[in-house]
């Protein structure tokens, strides 16, 4: 467990000193935030209810889909897990310390925008704060899943982008985290059904809110935990299956 926490540490410098990866952890989604904020805002007063939920999820799904991906892929092209293997270092503990430290950098940032959204933009504060920190920490972990598949499952930087895209535009076009999903067509809105960004709008409206939504909070959170399954699964197999194959 010290070797482990260690390697978390180490993780966590290694990100911080790489320039893409601090950029899309903590840049891009804090000044995303903080324009986007105000212009929401002032067009739109009402969105100030869930502002820092939305800020929260945009922030994480692009932390997540778009940040933790490259660094897997990069670290297979430059054999840095095989030097971990040759080590007696499992390739899954070398996952799950990108996993943990992906975790805590975008707590880090969603902390900052729910803490700073009441006071710089007039956000509504949860009036459940505990069923938001539910919400948070469920989807932050999903998210950061789904980035770790994506990456376990590229072959390439290029691959990565296209499926870390693929994932991220439609979470932030058919969530309702951008506007409502009720303006979209009713096929888009249902096929957004399938995002956990969505039932993470709904979960933090539903639960930390005390807002009407047409699906219940925990039945939503159930739904995010089950993607969450399913996709641990499926990062497991393949990293299990690119051990035997390196």
């Amino acid at each position: 467990m010290k070797a482990f926490g260690k390697q978390v540490l180490i993780q966590l410098k290694m990100d911080m000193r790489d320039k893409g990866t601090f950029m899309v952890f903590y840049l891009v989604p804090l000044a995303f935030y903080l324009v986007v904020g105000a212009v929401f805002s002032s067009v739109n007063p009402l969105i100030s209810e869930t502002l820092s939920a939305v800020m929260a999820i945009f922030s994480i799904t692009m932390g997540a889909v778009i940040g933790l991906p490259p660094t897997i892929v990069k670290m297979r092209e430059t054999s840095v897990f095989r030097a971990y293997k040759i080590n007696g270092i499992p390739n899954l503990a070398v996952m799950l310390s990108l996993g943990v430290s992906a975790f805590l950098h975008l707590s880090i940032v969603a902390l900052i925008i729910s803490i700073s959204a009441p006071y710089i933009f007039d956000a509504q504060v949860p009036e459940n704060i505990l069923g938001y920190g539910l919400i948070m920490v469920v989807f932050l972990t999903c998210s950061v899943v789904i980035g770790l598949l994506i990456g376990v499952m590229a072959k390439s930087q290029g691959a990565a982008l296209m499926l870390s895209q693929a994932a991220f535009m439609p979470s932030l076009m058919l969530s309702g985290i951008m506007f409502p999903a009720t303006m979209l067509p009713e096929a888009l809105m249902y096929a957004g059904y399938a995002l956990p960004a969505t039932h993470a709008m709904k979960g933090f409206a539903s639960l930390a809110y005390d807002m009407p939504t047409d699906i219940g909070s925990f039945t939503s959170l159930g739904i995010i935990i089950g993607i969450l399954i399913l996709a641990l699964g499926l990062t497991a197999y393949r990293v299990e299956k690119i051990t035997r194959i390196n």
